[in-house]
């Protein structure tokens, strides 16, 4: 009887089916639809019958489901082969509910699986779908569930409790290790390694919350058969994560030695260049074109070539270097590259021309445009000065190539650089007593060379005075403006001592009488009359 009404339950249901049959010949196959029940697949649909499509067969199943009590529960589930138009058709039925029904169309046509392996699958996971419904409608199930979640709850709180008190005992043992340490001149290694081992635990122990967090979560989605699925997803997901992750590493394991043996290579061949041009620089080794001075520079620029190339022999072997990532960022910093690097090569072939043309070096006094100070570095891309009012200036190595450049300690040899100073006097003083007083005011200035002697040049006779120009040598370039305020105040004292104003006298009219200076007053104090006969004067015409 029951097998009768069957077939007249599947006879209304295809009745509509073989009358629309021409036009479904035409219609897109539908979509397919998975039934679940207790968070559980039991199967997909992907076949239409009687106009029902998978997504109706779907949500009418569900609802068959869902209506179940706990006692239609444990009725038997059975199966009822029957055969509709010459195909086979598969329906479930709990007790005397009907379930739904499988056709050999239900098949993923991508799988090899069969129709008598699909309906077995089905079975079996309908059957411990109904049992978990069971056990999860059983209140000594759920109870026993919420008792081992509340105690893993209690163990994942002491857990983080003993993780947190461990990881605040290593960073006090890293502070006290910090504080008895004594930093030595230069970089303090034991500083940076204490950072990092802070960053370290810190990093470690956020790793160890997570994990318990996790196990901790697995474990109670576990413990009620509503949400065992949802933890065995997890699981599994956490475990397909790490195979992948694993399997990446054992890829790359290749090319990561590769590279690591391409870089020790480059490692070693830059320690060479460094130890040459160490050579060069020290003056230990020549090599035609280089100059201890331009040794530094290039040095830098060959390390950096070297590491280029090394660079670019082991980017194909570094894991993702192929991946669309890489290829992103690479075209970005092209673009940033592109963008930006006119004014930046400007600086560096500017940089290259101040370098290997030797105008400065560090420790040097220049003058580059209105700008007087100490070199205090030379880089790729601008000068710093020291002026003497302890102002740091920074100059782009575009605008010093573009000044004169004035180098005071370059030429300046064992004796030191030369410094001078001008000063003007009528024709009414004599002009060795001029240079007798610029002398001695030079040899009493400290800070200026005793030897070689300072010496007087007379510049220029002008309309109304001489031009003199008193030069003397400087061992420490670096105190020009200093000594030099020293030796006017020197110039003044030897000239107010001996009576000689310091001013030009300028003529509105012809003097009363000839402005010059008689022969016996010609060595004036304090200048020396050469030893010997003195050469008579010449006879006016």
């Amino acid at each position: 009887m029951c097998k009768y009404l069957l077939c007249l339950w599947l006879a209304c249901v295809t009745l509509p089916c073989a009358t629309a049959a021409p036009s479904a010949l035409t219609a897109p196959a539908p979509a397919a639809a998975t039934l679940q029940f207790a968070n559980r697949d039991i199967v997909t649909f992907r076949a239409s019958l009687g106009g029902v499509t998978p997504q109706l067969r779907v949500s009418r199943t569900e609802a068959s489901l869902d209506a179940l009590s706990e006692r239609a529960l444990s009725a038997p589930l059975t199966r009822l082969q029957l055969s509709m138009n010459g195909a086979p058709v598969t329906v479930f039925q709990l007790g005397d509910r009907l379930l739904f029904w499988l056709v050999p169309d239900d098949r993923d046509p991508a799988s090899a699986q069969s129709y008598p392996q699909l309906v077995e699958r089905t079975d079996a996971n309908l059957r411990a779908a109904l049992v978990a419904k069971a056990d999860g409608l059983h209140w000594p199930n759920l109870i026993h569930g919420a008792i081992t979640s509340a105690i893993a709850t209690a163990l994942l709180i002491v857990a983080s409790w003993l993780l947190g008190r461990l990881r605040r005992k290593l960073l006090a043992v890293l502070a006290r290790v910090r504080d008895a340490h004594t930093a030595v001149a230069g970089f303090d290694w034991i500083e940076m390694l204490q950072q990092w081992a802070v960053r370290l635990i810190q990093t470690l122990a956020v790793l160890a919350w997570l994990a318990l967090a996790w196990a901790w979560l697995l474990y109670v989605l576990e413990q009620f058969t509503f949400t065992q699925p949802l933890g065995d997803r997890m699981g599994a997901l956490l475990a397909g994560l790490a195979s992948r992750f694993a399997q990446a590493f054992i890829d790359a394991i290749p090319g990561v030695m590769t590279v690591v043996v391409i870089l020790l290579i480059t490692r070693a061949v830059n320690a060479l260049v460094i130890r040459i041009f160490a050579s060069i620089q020290q003056g230990q080794m020549e090599i035609p074109g280089l100059h201890p001075e331009t040794a530094g520079a290039t040095r830098r620029m060959v390390s950096v070539l070297v590491w280029a190339l090394g660079l670019t022999f082991a980017y194909p072997y570094i894991p993702g270097s192929q991946s669309d990532v890489f290829k992103g960022l690479s075209v970005l910093f092209g673009f940033m590259i592109t963008l930006g690097s006119a004014g930046v090569v400007n600086q560096l072939m500017s940089g290259m021309v101040l370098v290997y043309s030797r105008a400065l070096r560090r420790g040097d006094l220049v003058a580059i445009g209105d700008t007087t100070g100490v070199v205090t570095e030379l880089s790729t891309l601008s000068v710093k000065l020291l002026t003497r009012r302890m102002e740091e200036i920074t100059i782009p190595n575009a605008v010093v190539v573009g000044n004169t450049i004035y180098n005071y300690t370059r030429q300046a040899g064992p004796a030191g650089s030369l410094v001078s100073t001008t000063v003007t006097i009528g024709y009414d003083t004599p002009w060795r007593q001029v240079h007798a007083m610029l002398i001695g005011a030079a040899l009493r200035t400290p800070g200026l060379a005793q030897t070689p002697t300072p010496y007087v040049l007379q510049r220029a006779l002008s309309d109304f005075y001489v031009e003199y120009q008193l030069f003397a040598h400087m061992p420490n370039p670096l105190e020009r403006a200093s000594v030099l305020s020293v030796l006017h105040g020197e110039i003044q004292d030897e000239f107010n001592t001996h009576g000689v104003q310091i001013m030009s006298p300028h003529f509105e009219e012809q003097p009363e009488r000839n402005v010059l200076v008689p022969r016996a007053a010609w060595y004036t104090a304090p200048a020396v009359p050469p030893a010997g006969p003195q050469p008579a004067s010449p006879k006016a015409p």
